[in-house]
C-alpha cells in the first residue's frame, strides 16, 4: 500500500524509487517523456493556435491576441488574402536557477510526479491566420503591442447601396 493520503498528497516525504514502483505502474522519471508524448498527441487535435477576440466596435473592428512574453520586435503581422497572419517564435525564457533546488533523487513524490508543480503553461511558436470580416478596410489596419497583447484595429468599408430599377 502507498504511504500517502487518500487525496494523493505525499506530505513532503522523500520516497525511495524502489518503494514507489509498488504505487505506480510506471517509472516516475518517465513522466516528462509521457507529458511530451501527450502534448504532441493533443497538438493534432488543437494545433498550436492561440485564442483571440474579434470585436465589432461599430465603425471599426478590434482583434486582440495574447502573446505573453513577446515584444513588438518578436512579432510579425502580415496581410495575406484577407487574412491577418501573425508569426512569432516562442520567447527565450531564462532557465529557473534555484540555489536550494534538491537533486532529483531527493525530491518528494509530489515534486517528482506532478509535472505542473512549478510550470503552469508552455510558450509555443505562433503561426496563425485570422480571417478578416468581409467588410474590413484593409488599407486602415493598425497594430499595437503592449503588455503582452497584440491589438489590431481597422475600419469597415461602408456597404454600397445598389438601386433597383424596373424592367
Amino acid at each position: 500500500m502507498c504511504d500517502e493520503s487518500p487525496h494523493g498528497h505525499s506530505h513532503g516525504r522523500v520516497y525511495d524509487q524502489k518503494a514507489m514502483f509498488g504505487c505506480f505502474p510506471f517509472n516516475p522519471q518517465q513522466l516528462h517523456k509521457m507529458k511530451k508524448m501527450a502534448t504532441h498527441f493533443m497538438k493534432g487535435f488543437m494545433g498550436s493556435q492561440i485564442p483571440f477576440n474579434v470585436e465589432d466596435l461599430g465603425d471599426n473592428y478590434l482583434i486582440t491576441v495574447p502573446l505573453a512574453g513577446r515584444t513588438k520586435e518578436e512579432v510579425k503581422v502580415s496581410l495575406i488574402n484577407k487574412h491577418l497572419n501573425i508569426k512569432s517564435e516562442k520567447p527565450k525564457v531564462p532557465e529557473r536557477k534555484n540555489v536550494n533546488e534538491k537533486p532529483e533523487e531527493e525530491k518528494t513524490l509530489h515534486e517528482c510526479c506532478n509535472p505542473f508543480f512549478w510550470k503552469g503553461f508552455t510558450f509555443i511558436d505562433v503561426d496563425m491566420d485570422i480571417p478578416l470580416p468581409v467588410d474590413a478596410d484593409t488599407d486602415t489596419i493598425v497594430s499595437k503591442m503592449a503588455n503582452g497583447l497584440l491589438k489590431v484595429t481597422f475600419s469597415k468599408i461602408p456597404a454600397k447601396k445598389i438601386d433597383i430599377s424596373e424592367n
